[in-house]
């Protein structure tokens, strides 16, 4: 009754007030008008994307303004464009400025958001909330004269290019403030520029204007007013220095399209922020913001400083060591003095200085002290009386750089191999930010590709895409897994042969006959670090090698490999005399690079043959200089911090363990000697000759025990090989006289005709002699009991 009453009074005012009007429609209009003011002031939060995806959700036809454009969540997804006024809190005094935009309804999930390109977010210098309201002025002005600066690069625009730019993007009307920053794509705007210029342009390069005046009637004005080519006079003035539009990096956004760093880099680029943001808010002016990046080729270096530049909207200028180098010491200093001036005049930038390990060198490839010198007194003058930030990377393949130089750096970043997961989220991010269709699983991939970098997995996706294009049509289809099993075989053996690591063939267990104690072994000790990674590790305890030891040719070579395949490991074989040189110091330096490797292959697998030759006893080698005895306790080093940066096992082979140093087959270093010698029971001989023969066309099934009964009791691996080898030809001989002869119909034989019986294996035992005398036999068993 009370509520009752209260809209009786408020009918009763309505009617002395207005009595033109109808009392109840009266106050509905007014609560639709009070919801709408409501509506009005709602606050919403700016969320700044890329202008590609801002156009994506407005549409191409919407898209003439892109840099004035605000889209608001609506779920009713009304298309139509609408002025309005966008009043953006500034300071916590609660002072506001005014800025006409426009505003399209769209419906994307997120309440309370407005989504802008990153033009538009920095020109209103980065705020979080504002509002709307709507602008009563339905028509907008177009201004008398409008005058725009270039900013400043390292690329030096001619005339042409600028005015090009300028008028294809005022060839549609566009809204201008004082202080804008206007981005022009030349992908967009510029076109004719590619078949009109001398000058090679990037297509992605972007040129930079701000507007400096916006006059009309005489006067300047700060409000918004239309900029068209056919209708305003455009005045371009002397250059500037300004930041230009900055693109963040946030790998939590929901729009996935909208992140800009893969999460497996995202720690390293954290850590490149903090330490650039006291620089860049000038907090510590006394130290020259130099920064070092180390990592492999192909690790994301550049990627990450491209990344940081856009981030703090600043310039970038790369360049090489061989830019700043030349034969003669004179143009070293010019060359030098040159690339710093136009960075310096470029600020704020970000000068990058790639394969930075090489700097310094001259002609004969060692460090000059005057290159290295004149470099320290040019960087004073680089960071001395900069309005703006300036900031100096080098990036370095390898860590050999002079002390001279690494001295100078505030702070190294290492940027290491990515491990699993790591992998898997930079595939997860490069067939995002490429909008590919797909369904594979990413996991089985990142485990297939050890040891790659982010520019190996973004060769890999490139691969697998260009080669479904080149076998469909239909483009629109998802992409199949076994494009990237096939990329992933091709990356691997460019990968390999990059390392030095020789083509392994496929050799699986089975191709392995007898060695059921040896195979059960290597099984224990390479597949569960691999199977239950975190449970080795908190336990602290790691096998580190295994020695395999016995006569030649009882397949300890063929096992290193069946490992590599069935466990899908990098395999590095290393041969002992190969590592040895002539130079001094070279053969550890040889050494140190084969773990090296080995350590960016993790997990990985490095079978030393002929390990004997390699690390003899120490102090009985008899060489003047020492070098083994350098090599063996280098050797020793590397194998002691084996595991600490990676998952790597060591397989040795040797004929003659007496003869290696004995440092070497202590616990810890080659934990598990193990004896592999000729089969010496029959199931055993049966399973080798089963494993080699397992392609044989056979006239009779049991021929294969009729021939372990001919053979010798010391026949080892290799004589079984032969054997096989010698029966196959000798039916294959046969078969081609009968072919010649006229008795087989057939002119066109395969290797499915070729039929083996028990006369081939007899013939072939008479040829191949054993290769192991008794008397090694002998030898090799007291080598047995004695290790």
């Amino acid at each position: 009754m009370i509520e009752f009453a209260r809209v009786q009074f408020l009918v009763y005012l309505v009617e002395i007030v207005y009595p033109k009007y109808n009392a109840y429609c009266f106050l509905l209009y007014m609560i639709v008008r009070y919801w709408d003011i409501l509506k009005q002031q709602q606050i919403f939060t700016l969320k700044a994307v890329t202008s590609s995806l801002l156009i994506k959700f407005i549409g191409e036809s919407n898209a003439w303004d892109v840099n004035n454009t605000v889209v608001l969540n609506d779920i009713t997804g009304q298309n139509d464009i609408e002025l309005a006024i966008i009043l953006v809190n500034l300071n916590s005094d609660g002072s506001v400025i005014k800025r006409r935009v426009y505003v399209l309804r769209k419906h994307f999930g997120d309440d309370y958001v407005a989504l802008v390109n990153n033009n538009f977010a920095h020109n209103v210098d980065r705020v979080v909330k504002c509002s709307f309201k709507k602008c009563h002025e339905r028509t907008l002005k177009f201004a008398d004269e409008v005058e725009i600066s270039l900013v400043n690069t390292v690329n030096e625009w001619s005339h042409f290019v600028t005015d090009t730019c300028l008028k294809n993007y005022f060839q549609i009307p566009k809204l201008l403030y004082e202080g804008d920053i206007i981005e022009v794509s030349l992908k967009e705007y510029g076109k004719e520029l590619f078949y009109s210029s001398n000058k090679v342009i990037n297509i992605n390069d972007k040129i930079c204007f701000k507007c400096n005046k916006v006059i009309y009637m005489g006067r300047n004005v700060k409000d918004g007013y239309l900029c068209a080519a056919d209708k305003v006079t455009l005045k371009q003035v002397a250059n500037i220095q300004s930041f230009i539009p900055r693109i963040f990096c946030t790998p939590e956004e929901n729009m996935e399209l909208s992140l800009s760093c893969p999460c497996a880099l995202e720690n390293y680029f954290e850590d490149m922020k903090k330490a650039i943001h006291p620089v860049i808010n000038k907090i510590n002016e006394k130290f020259m913001p130099v920064f070092l990046l180390e990592g492999r080729k192909g690790s994301g270096k550049s990627f990450l400083i491209q990344r940081l530049a856009t981030y703090f909207g600043m310039h970038l200028h790369i360049i090489s060591n061989f830019d700043i180098s030349a034969n003669v010491y004179a143009q070293n200093e010019t060359k030098l003095k040159n690339i710093f001036f136009s960075t310096k005049m470029a600020a704020p930038s970000i000068l990058e200085v790639k394969n930075f390990e090489n700097f310094g060198k001259n002609n004969e490839g060692q460090f000059d002290e005057r290159l290295i010198n004149h470099f320290l007194n040019e960087l004073k003058s680089l960071f001395k009386g900069n309005t703006f930030p300036l900031i100096l990377f080098c990036s370095s393949n390898d860590k050999d750089i002079p002390i001279e130089l690494k001295r100078l750096f505030l702070k190294t970043f290492e940027i290491k191999a990515p491990n699993e997961q790591e992998r898997e989220s930079i595939l997860w991010w490069i067939i995002k930010t490429n909008e590919i269709k797909t369904d594979v699983d990413l996991n089985n991939i990142a485990n297939k590709t050890h040891g790659f970098f982010f520019e190996d997995l973004r060769t890999l996706v490139l691969h697998a895409v260009t080669e479904f294009h080149n076998n469909h049509n239909n483009t629109k289809s998802n992409l199949p897994e076994h494009y990237f099993l096939q990329a992933v075989e091709l990356m691997q053996l460019n990968y390999n042969e990059s390392l030095g690591a020789p083509k392994v063939p496929k050799v699986k267990w089975s191709d392995v006959g007898g060695l059921d104690n040896v195979k059960e072994e290597i099984i224990k000790t390479v597949k569960l670090p691999l199977k239950y990674p975190e449970l080795v590790k908190m336990s602290g305890l790691k096998r580190s090698g295994i020695l395999l030891f016995g006569p030649p040719g009882t397949g300890k070579t063929l096992i290193a490999k069946a490992v590599a395949t069935e466990c899908g490991l990098c395999f590095l074989s290393v041969k002992g005399p190969e590592l040895l040189n002539m130079y001094v110091g070279q053969s550890e330096q040889n050494v140190r690079e084969v773990f090296e490797r080995a350590r960016d292959a993790s997990p990985c697998i490095i079978f030393f043959d002929e390990l004997d030759s390699l690390a003899p006893n120490r102090g009985a080698s008899g060489d003047s200089g020492g070098v083994m005895d350098r090599v063996v306790s280098q050797l020793l080093a590397e194998m002691d911090g084996l595991n600490q940066s990676g998952t790597i096992f060591i397989i040795g082979a040797t004929n003659r363990p007496d003869l290696i140093d004995p440092a070497l087959l202590r616990p810890g270093r080659f934990d598990k000697l193990l004896y592999v010698g000729p089969c010496v029971d029959r199931d055993s001989k049966i399973s080798v000759v089963r494993a080699l023969t397992r392609k044989f066309n056979f006239k009779e099934d049991s021929t294969i025990e009729q021939i372990v009964n001919y053979c010798p009791i010391n026949y080892s691996g290799a004589d079984f090989y032969g054997v096989c080898s010698s029966a196959w030809m000798s039916a294959a001989r046969r078969l081609i006289t009968s072919i010649e002869n006229g008795t087989r119909e057939t002119t066109h034989a395969s290797a499915n005709d070729v039929i083996v019986d028990e006369n081939d294996f007899q013939f072939a035992i008479e040829s191949v002699k054993p290769s192991i005398k008794q008397e090694d036999l002998d030898y090799f068993h007291k080598l047995k009991l004695a290790f």
